[in-house]
């Protein structure tokens, strides 16, 4: 792959801040770890999933954000803007669903710095779009079908803890477990990942370019997010805190299944249409 040209400057500043934004996330997850502060006023289960969140980003996340920027033309821009679709995510989380601590204003610039740069990615993306897909042997069912599983999946998981508690007039038991007025979690799925899923692979199924675009930044997207949920488990596991091992196989394997079908993809991009 190719490095970004001076015909996209786009993405060219997109690539730039994404190894800031890489060395910010590793800041984060840096204080995150060695300041017991940190957390010390979330509840148990809440505190030992951040801190395993922070390990995966450190060993994980920013290693993927540094090279995807150096890389970024072609699939390695796509790869970039999953990565940073990832890190706006967990930001998210971090501004909003952990307590005031000393790392407020470094979350609220890395959020404001992820989103610049994944608008930048888009533009990118839009203006210069990847190489499309070959007509024969590109796993368009395959990727649909991962995809629109993936969504209705986790629509289902959450809708069956709001809905009913919603009909009984309490709080979901995840949110209350969490000490937190919503969850964050639900809300970013069910507004934002979730419907893009069910978008993606409706355009995929179309042969939209747009389609194949959005199919590999959300594949990308979520081998990072089912491989940092069952590190977050596992760190809990390690806490003492109660985690389901169905939860951890279930996580390991959707990772597995991305990253498989992500090779696919990624093999079939680099093709000369």
């Amino acid at each position: 792959m190719a490095t970004v040209t001076r015909a996209d400057p786009a993405g060219r500043l997109g690539a730039e801040l994404g190894l800031v934004l890489a060395t910010v996330v590793a800041a984060v997850s840096i204080f995150g770890i060695v300041l017991p502060s940190t957390y010390a006023r979330e509840t148990p289960a809440w505190a030992a999933q951040a801190v395993g969140q922070d390990w995966f980003d450190l060993l994980v996340a920013v290693p993927w954000l540094a090279l995807a920027s150096r890389r970024a033309a072609g699939a390695g821009r796509l790869l970039l803007a999953g990565g940073v679709l990832y890190a706006v995510y967990e930001l998210v989380i971090y501004a909003f669903g952990v307590h005031f601590n000393a790392l407020f204003l470094l979350y609220c610039g890395a959020l404001g710095l992820g989103l610049l740069t994944l608008l930048l990615l888009g533009v990118s993306l839009l203006r210069v779009p990847s190489p499309p897909w070959p007509t024969a042997g590109a796993p368009v069912r395959t990727v649909a079908g991962l995809l629109f599983g993936t969504g209705a999946l986790f629509a289902f998981l959450w809708l069956a803890e709001i809905v009913p508690a919603m009909a009984r007039g309490e709080t979901p038991a995840s949110v209350t477990a969490a000490a937190l007025p919503t969850n964050p979690v639900h809300v970013m799925d069910l507004a934002v990942i979730l419907p893009a899923h069910v978008a993606a692979a409706a355009l995929l199924l179309q042969r939209r370019s747009t389609g194949e675009m959005l199919a590999t930044v959300l594949l990308a997207f979520g081998l990072l997010m089912s491989a940092s949920i069952g590190g977050m488990l596992l760190v809990m596991r390690l806490r003492a805190v109660p985690a389901s091992s169905g939860v951890i196989l279930g996580m390991t394997a959707l990772a597995i299944a991305d990253a498989l079908v992500l090779a696919r993809v990624l093999r079939v991009t680099r093709r000369p249409p």
